[in-house]
């Protein structure tokens, strides 16, 4: 280690795990040494991982002596190519420093968690600002009717954009946000816009905003992917937020404090919704499951398995996009194949059972009820909006079911690319859609006539 690094290293205060080498980490390192096959074997994801040997069979971090520590040693090599990180820049003099005074300083742990994603130790992004003028529409992820149903808000870049359904009049729009919006949802009272989203592979956020405040955000928590889902309790009190790195989180609204953290899924969250008694959180996943966990302590109830029924009606393996409840806690869950899938917690628990009854269960149709529709298309955005279902899919179309009967009573035309969201508003009887081209539009509830559509992007005129 040159001089002028060893300098470096006792001019700088105490470093800290959580404040001075974790934000390297994740910056410079967890690309490569991070995921499903991290390289060479070795994952900086955690700090448990971080701990743990990689093919080399050394221990990564030996406390009181960077000199002996691959961790850092790694970092000062003269030979490029075994210098980390590879084929990039090398780390500035103060973050080796930094490093290696840690190090030296017996690499204490100061973070939250030994097991949490080093990623979510971090404070929030300050995000770019949002384009001024949009050149052209970019795809909409997310969708969500204020309460009252006369503001419509939609995923913009970095930003929320809130329109009047009505003629498309942009009414506000809410800056600082994450480069892509997945998730929207209002609070009950309208007062919070819950905002869910990030940049995939490599950043996620969930933030509360005031939407008569722009400047007003409250960001509840960092993940180290995108987040995907995000929902309100029926009470306000509470929020859930899932995503790309497989795990849910629940939050207090008020003081932002994390209440639980859940990781039982085998692929992406992609949606997730509250029971309206506030019993359950329900989560769906791309594993082709939904999990209904406990809402005050985040262990699993129960795991709904009918996206992927190997006997009786719609049969095969399909991923799940949408979940939803409806105010008696009937769930509605959605995703590949031709039927949305209508089930009880309670019952799929029942269902469940144990080996031991498995040839029996098997026997059984199960209670699951199926609200066909014909597309073909995977249904990727689900809502439940005044005792109805409504769907969005690949094929352009949002159609509604009656739930009782199941059967699909109209579809709304107009779309020709994917849609990704769907929203619906009782109040005013409407329903809002968007999706790959990023029009929004608006419908008749009742009529199905389409009452307004427009590029859901501020300054562009086509």
């Amino acid at each position: 280690m040159g001089g002028l690094l060893i300098v470096s290293m006792f001019m700088i205060s105490d470093p800290g795990f959580r404040s001075d080498v974790a934000p390297v980490l994740a910056r410079r390192c967890v690309g490569c040494h991070g995921g499903q096959k991290p390289r060479g074997g070795y994952s900086l994801e955690t700090w448990a991982s971080l701990n743990e040997a990689g093919k080399s069979g050394m221990a990564p971090v030996v406390p009181g002596k960077p000199g002996e520590s691959p961790l850092f040693t790694r970092l000062t090599e003269s030979d490029s190519k075994r210098r980390m990180p590879p084929d990039d820049e090398p780390l500035s003099p103060s973050e080796i420093a930094a490093m290696g005074k840690w190090i030296a300083g017996g690499a204490r742990f100061d973070g939250p968690d030994k097991a949490a994603a080093i990623q979510t130790y971090l404070p929030p992004r300050n995000h770019p600002p949002a384009p001024a003028r949009y050149p052209g529409p970019v795809p909409v992820f997310a969708v969500a009717f204020a309460p009252g149903g006369k503001v419509v808000a939609a995923g913009g870049v970095n930003e929320v954009t809130l329109w009047d359904p009505e003629n498309g009049r942009l009414l506000g729009r809410l800056p600082g946000l994450p480069a892509r919006i997945q998730a929207l949802a209002y609070s009950p009272d309208g007062s919070a816009l819950l905002v869910g989203g990030g940049s995939p592979g490599e950043y996620g956020e969930v933030v509360l905003v005031n939407p008569d405040k722009p400047e007003s955000r409250k960001p509840l928590g960092v993940f180290p992917d995108i987040v995907l889902a995000a929902a309100f309790s029926s009470d306000g009190k509470a929020v859930v937020a899932g995503g790309a790195d497989r795990a849910a989180r629940a939050f207090a609204t008020a003081s932002g404090k994390e209440l639980w953290r859940a990781s039982f899924h085998a692929d992406w969250v992609t949606a997730a919704a509250f029971s309206p008694d506030g019993r359950f959180v329900a989560t769906a996943s791309r594993d082709r499951t939904v999990k209904v966990l406990d809402a005050s302590t985040g262990k699993l109830f129960t795991t709904f398995n009918g996206h992927r029924r190997q006997y009786g009606p719609h049969t095969g393996q399909f991923e799940v996009y949408g979940v939803a409840f409806d105010t008696g806690g009937i769930a509605y869950s959605a995703g590949g194949g031709t039927a949305v899938r209508v089930w009880e917690p309670l019952k799929a628990q029942e269902e469940n059972g144990s080996a031991i009854d498995m040839e029996a269960r098997f026997a059984k149709a199960g209670h699951t009820r199926y609200l066909e529709y014909a597309s073909g298309r995977p249904v990727f955005g689900l809502a439940w909006a005044g005792g109805r279902v409504f769907t969005a899919t690949g094929d352009g179309k949002v159609r509604r079911h009656e739930p009782n009967s199941g059967k699909q009573e109209l579809e709304y035309a107009g779309a020709t690319e994917w849609l990704y969201c769907v929203s619906a508003s009782p109040a005013t009887r409407r329903v809002a859609a968007a999706g790959f081209d990023g029009v929004l539009r608006i419908w008749n509830w009742e009529s199905g006539d389409l009452v307004a559509s427009f590029p859901a992007a501020p300054g562009f005129s086509r």
